[in-house]
C-alpha cells in the first residue's frame, strides 16, 4: 500500500448514500467543513431544479446525492466507498479558466489477493472492491474539493447550479456533472504515472498502463521501453488511445461521426476534409449544407476575422473566416446577420482544427472549424473563381477515435491535472470525462462505465436506490 495524500481532515458529519435493496455501492461522505462554511453553509436559498435544499449547504449535500446516487447504480462494491469532501476557495477562478474541483485516490495498493494483475497499482475503491475487504480502513478512498468561490461569482459566472434536471442556466456551472467528473477520477479514471516524466510510481505501473497504447510505437505504456518513451506518448496527440476491450466494444455505439468539409469545386482542390464541429449553435443537418464560400469583410482590422458586422453579402452562401481577436461565437452571428446559411473558421495556427468551444443561443447556423492549410488553398482559389462545398460528416470514422480505438487527452506541451488521465475533447457527443465539463454534459456516465470494467470494476444493472443520512459530529 502507498498513501498519495495525508488525510488531515476533521469531519464535522456524515452522508451516508446506500442502495438498500442491492448490494451495488455504498458511499460515507465525510464532511470536512467547518460550521457556517462549506456544506455546512446556512445561507437560505429556494429550492431548485428537484433540489429541496433550503440552505446553500443542505442543497450541496443533495447534489452529493444525487451523485452518490447515480456512481452506486454503475458500480459493485460491498465495502462502502469513503470521501473526505469539502468546499473551498480554489486558484485559479477567473473568467475563460477556473479550477472547479478536484479528487483522487489517496491510497494505491498492489498484489493483494485476487489481483488481476500482478506488480500494477489499484486506487483503494477499486482494490476493496475486488478483494471485499477495506485494504486500509483507517484511511479515505478519496479526496474531493470543490471550488466555494463559484457561488461568488469568480469564475464570470453567476454562480453553481444545484438543480437536477439539467436546465443549467447559461450564466451558471452545473455542480452534479463536476461532481460525477470528480468522484469518476477517484474511483479509477486515473493513472499514477507521471505524465511529465513517464515514471511509473515507486518504480511500478498502474493498472491504466496496461490500455493506454501509443499508435507510433505500438506499444501499450506498460511494455514502452523506458520513461522518455511514456513521456513522448504523454503529447502524442492524436496517437495515445484507450485499448481496453469493453470501451472498444461499447464507443461506436456512443460517439457520433465527426463532421468534414467536402470540397466540390474546383477540382484543384475538391475532396473531403477534417473539421471541427462548434459546441455552439445547431448541428450540422445529416444531409448537409451545400453552397458557394465566400471570404467575409468586416472592414475592420483583420477584415477576415469577422469580429465586427459584416459588409461582404453572404445571402444563401457558406462564410470563411479568419480564427482570432474575438470569440467563435461572434463570429458566427455576424455572418448569419449578413445571410450566411453556414460558418467556416479557418484555423490560425498550422496544426490541428479551432477548437469551436462557446456558448450563444443566439447561434442559428452550423459552424465548423477547418485547418489552416484548408482554409489558404480555399482564399487562393476564390481570387480566380468559385469554391463551392458540403459542410457534412464522415461516416467511415468517429470522433474521438483513431484506428479503432478511443483517444486519450495527449496535448503538447503537457497540462497538468488535464493530460492522459481524460477522454480527448474531440469526442462527439461530449464525455464526461473529458478535461472540461460542457454544457451537453450533465448526468450520464457514458463509456467511464466501460472503462471501469477494463481496470476491473464489476458493474451492476441501473437500481434505485434509498437514502439515508447519519450525523456523527465525529472530532
Amino acid at each position: 500500500m502507498n498513501k498519495l495524500n495525508k488525510n488531515l481532515l476533521l469531519f464535522s458529519c456524515l452522508l451516508l448514500v446506500s442502495n438498500l435493496a442491492f448490494s451495488a455501492a455504498t458511499f460515507v461522505i465525510q464532511i470536512a467543513d467547518a460550521p457556517g462554511e462549506g456544506f455546512n453553509d446556512t445561507t437560505p436559498v429556494a429550492p431548485v431544479g428537484g433540489n429541496p435544499g433550503t440552505t446553500l449547504g443542505a442543497q450541496r449535500l443533495e447534489i452529493f446525492q444525487k451523485a452518490g446516487e447515480i456512481w452506486g447504480q454503475t458500480i459493485n462494491s460491498v465495502v462502502p466507498i469513503v470521501i473526505n469532501a469539502q468546499f473551498d476557495p480554489l486558484t485559479p477562478c477567473a473568467p475563460g479558466g477556473s479550477v472547479l474541483g478536484s479528487a483522487g485516490a489517496l491510497t494505491i495498493h498492489s498484489d493483494f489477493t485476487n489481483a488481476p494483475v500482478a506488480n500494477t497499482w489499484y486506487g483503494q475503491a477499486l482494490a476493496n472492491s475486488i478483494v471485499g475487504t477495506d485494504q486500509d480502513a483507517a484511511t479515505a478512498d478519496i479526496n474531493a474539493r470543490f471550488n466555494s468561490d463559484i457561488d461568488n461569482g469568480c469564475s464570470g459566472s453567476v454562480g453553481w447550479y444545484y438543480g437536477f434536471d439539467g436546465a443549467t442556466p447559461s450564466d451558471r456551472i452545473a455542480l452534479l456533472p463536476v461532481l460525477l467528473h470528480e468522484l469518476g477520477h477517484g474511483l479509477g479514471f486515473q493513472t499514477f504515472t507521471s505524465n511529465q516524466t513517464g515514471a511509473f510510481f515507486n518504480g511500478r505501473p498502474d493498472i491504466w498502463t496496461n490500455f493506454l497504447f501509443d499508435l507510433d510505437q505500438n506499444l501499450s505504456w506498460r511494455d514502452l521501453p523506458s520513461n522518455a518513451a511514456r513521456q513522448a506518448s504523454a503529447i502524442n496527440d492524436p496517437n495515445l488511445v484507450w485499448t481496453g476491450p469493453n470501451v472498444t466494444a461499447e464507443f461506436p455505439n456512443v460517439l457520433d461521426n465527426p463532421n468534414q468539409l467536402t470540397v466540390n469545386t474546383p477540382a484543384s482542390i475538391a475532396g473531403n476534409n477534417p473539421a471541427q464541429g462548434a459546441q455552439y449553435g445547431p448541428a450540422v443537418p445529416n444531409i448537409g449544407v451545400t453552397a458557394n464560400v465566400v471570404l467575409v469583410n468586416d472592414n475592420t482590422g483583420t477584415t477576415t476575422d469577422g469580429c465586427e458586422p459584416i459588409s461582404t453579402n453572404l445571402v444563401n452562401s457558406i462564410a470563411l473566416i479568419d480564427r482570432g481577436t474575438c470569440n467563435f461565437t461572434v463570429k458566427s452571428i455576424n455572418a448569419q446577420n449578413a445571410g450566411a446559411i453556414g460558418v467556416l473558421i479557418t484555423n490560425n495556427v498550422a496544426t490541428g482544427l479551432p477548437p469551436m468551444g462557446g456558448t450563444d443561443p443566439l447561434v442559428a447556423v452550423p459552424s465548423i472549424g477547418i485547418s489552416m492549410a484548408l482554409g489558404d488553398s480555399i482564399k487562393t482559389e476564390l481570387l480566380s473563381g468559385n469554391v463551392n462545398v458540403t459542410m457534412n460528416y464522415d461516416l467511415t470514422a468517429f470522433a474521438g477515435a483513431n484506428s479503432g480505438s478511443v483517444r486519450l487527452n495527449a496535448p503538447d506541451p503537457v497540462v497538468p491535472g488535464s493530460s492522459v488521465s481524460h477522454w480527448t475533447p474531440d469526442t462527439s457527443p461530449n464525455l464526461l470525462m473529458e478535461p472540461a465539463i460542457t454544457a451537453t454534459i450533465f448526468d450520464q456516465v457514458d463509456l467511464t462505465r466501460e472503462l471501469f470494467i477494463d481496470i476491473g470494476w464489476s458493474v451492476v444493472p441501473p437500481v434505485d436506490l434509498g437514502i439515508i443520512f447519519k450525523d456523527s459530529f465525529e472530532n
